[in-house]
């Protein structure tokens, strides 16, 4: 019988193409604009596809970056999971964010928010989630609040060590950034992962 780790591996290991192809796009993308996008579209894999064109449209003029970011959003369709799919989407709507290309990067957070329903294993979940999070707040805090509220509905904090860990880098972030670590861990229900929290961060 197939392992749990097995059944669920998400990511196939990459071809030499898409990890040369992604590491190209990003070091043309500051000065060639054609060059990022042809080596991007190069890549094999789904996965590193849209991160490569993320990288693109990071540095591609406003009226192309929005081209291309759609253009990110269709492959990232080609992620062979739920999984992929959304934790891939980070990329783009995270440069979405910078690029101020609003429209854009709210329609595509709330199709994955919606999507992340459908990740299996659950710990998977907690880290698509997690990487969604991360790229929103590093924007702007007030961007990561609906993968926030999608966090707390769908990711119980003590199904596994994944979502315990989520929690914890959640706070160790906001604490960073000078905000209210406490009212992440307070707004957890009672159990193990709170009480942790709550004696690691001085709060029991």
């Amino acid at each position: 019988m197939p392992s749990q780790h097995q059944r669920f591996r998400h990511t196939p290991a990459p071809s030499d193409a898409s990890l040369i192809g992604r590491q190209r796009a990003g070091q043309l993308a500051p000065t060639d604009t054609a060059g990022a996008l042809q080596a991007a579209r190069g890549c094999p894999d789904a996965w590193y596809r849209v991160q490569a064109l993320a990288s693109v449209a990071e540095y591609a003029d406003q009226q192309l970056a929005a081209s291309i970011l759609e253009e990110a959003a269709r492959e990232a369709q080609s992620c062979h999971d739920a999984y992929g799919t959304v934790a891939v989407m980070a990329w783009p709507i995270g440069v979405a964010f910078r690029r101020g290309l609003k429209a854009f990067a709210e329609r595509e957070l709330a199709k994955s928010l919606e999507l992340a329903f459908q990740i299996e294993p659950r710990a998977s979940k907690a880290y698509a989630l997690e990487m969604l999070w991360r790229r929103c707040f590093a924007v702007d805090p007030g961007l990561a609040n609906p993968v926030w509220r999608r966090i707390l509905e769908l990711c119980p904090p003590d199904w596994s060590w994944r979502t315990a860990r989520l929690y914890l880098h959640i706070a160790e972030i906001q604490q960073d950034r000078n905000r209210d670590a406490a009212a992440v861990i307070r707004a957890l229900p009672p159990g193990k992962t709170r009480s942790w929290l709550e004696r690691r961060f001085g709060l029991a």
